[in-house]
């Protein structure tokens, strides 16, 4: 079946459901659904204001995307918006995308796309790791990191007029080299994991991120399957818990939720950090943070402005849902604005504001799918800011070569940010 017929069938539906329910049909609008090198959050300001739930194009078919900040937070928490990966349609299955490369969930659930007893389960196996206690010891192994990137940067930025792009030099090296260490990789998996995710998250060549989804998962499958070159971390005390009669995970959640904390803990940590600092960067030096405080407030507000997800992950209509007067039937797959629901009515894309302190966002969800290591994200942010501007208090960004960003409609984050260190 064509795309043309494919969204043919749908309206029909759609017209359908809507008089028999009375509800209205969210009008249709767009945004960029396919990554390049621009900023995608313009787009979807202008898309959310167009109604408070509005109908994307999406693969020949449609997306339901709730934007309207109440909206957002009654989805967030609706019982009817199911994450289960079982409720994934068919046509969403597109090698390339990280829904369609979900495994069989017979094989394994992925915290961010399970739901009830099987979320409850991998969250409380998870919940140790990211315990207050570790949490600080993270935060000791992080503050090394920071400082040994720090000498590299101040080496490699030394003179006058020499440029250094704070995102390939700085900003992503701490997360990438915190999470290998976290769970007990090797030194070369460094390299390993950048090359593929950068693929996998940011080209628009779809084979190649469907190459790219393989050689992850290969990677950690090889890992996990011999376990000899790790360090004792994460993955080696998830094997131990798979281990004999009794086992409370199986290898393949190992692989799965290795997987998870790849891709949650490294690109959305280091996007932050990047647009942390690009927000200290633009402004003169006096309205830069330097308390304790100043420095987690400023953190705050980049979540609240520049959320490294704008659309963070899928969820499912069990039954046709009146969301603010508008239809979602059954079935539909539902995207939440948090790059909308973070703003004020008529708030534009560039509304960075210190003194707001990120007051009420949404950017680590709500509910029972709350960020599970919000508080680590937070920390590590909050070090790598620290640590920049201390080290270099009279940084400032580049005026040979601009700011790049690199996006779509789900994720976004800074390619480039170019600065001089003195």
């Amino acid at each position: 079946m064509n795309v043309t017929t494919n969204a043919t069938a749908e309206n029909v539906t759609a017209e359908n459901a809507t008089a028999a329910t009375g509800l209205a049909e969210p009008p249709e609008t767009t945004m960029p659904t396919d990554p390049g090198p621009f900023d995608c959050m313009p787009d979807l300001l202008a898309a959310a204001r167009v109604a408070p739930v509005v109908r994307i194009p999406y693969l020949g078919h449609h997306a339901w995307v709730v934007c309207d900040p109440e909206l957002v937070r009654a989805a967030l928490t609706h019982p009817q918006l199911d994450k289960d990966v079982s409720l994934v349609p068919q046509w969403m299955r597109r090698p390339g995308l990280m829904v369609g490369s979900q495994p069989d969930p017979e094989y394994a659930r992925a915290m961010i796309m399970s739901d009830g007893e099987h979320h409850a389960r991998i969250r409380r196996m998870h919940a140790p790791v990211l315990s207050p206690r570790n949490t600080e010891k993270w935060g000791e192994r992080v503050s090394v990191k920071v400082d040994g990137f720090l000498d590299e940067l101040e080496r490699s930025g030394a003179g006058e007029c020499a440029e250094v792009n704070v995102v390939t030099d700085y900003t992503h090296r701490i997360p990438l080299a915190f999470i290998s260490e976290m769970l007990g990789l090797p030194p070369a998996a460094e390299r390993q994991l950048r090359a593929i995710t950068d693929v996998m998250l940011y080209s628009s060549d779809y084979p190649a991120r469907t190459e790219a989804v393989g050689a992850l998962y290969g990677a950690v499958e090889g890992w996990v399957r011999d376990p000899a070159p790790l360090h004792d971390g994460v993955i080696t005390g998830l094997l131990a818990s798979s281990d004999g009669p009794g086992a409370a995970v199986t290898e393949g959640e190992v692989i799965v939720w290795t997987l998870g904390m790849i891709i949650t803990g490294y690109e959305t940590t280091g996007s932050l950090i990047s647009a942390s600092l690009y927000e200290a960067l633009r402004r003169p030096v006096a309205e830069r943070p330097r308390t304790e405080d100043e420095i987690k407030a400023w953190v705050e507000e980049t979540l609240r402005v520049h959320p490294p997800f704008p659309h963070p992950t899928w969820r499912f209509a069990t039954a046709d849902l009146d969301l603010g007067g508008y239809l979602i039937p059954k079935g539909s797959p539902v995207q939440v604005s948090i790059a909308a629901a973070n703003r004020n009515p008529g708030e534009e894309a560039d509304s960075f504001a210190a003194e707001r302190q990120g007051h009420g966002h949404l950017t680590f969800g709500l509910g029972m799918h709350y960020c599970i290591g919000a508080s680590l994200v937070r920390l590590e942010a909050q070090i790598a800011v620290r640590g920049f501007l201390r080290r270099f208090p009279r940084a400032r960004l580049s005026t040979g070569r601009a700011v790049e960003w690199e996006s779509e409609w789900m994720i976004r984050r800074m390619s480039v940010l170019p600065a001089v260190l003195s």
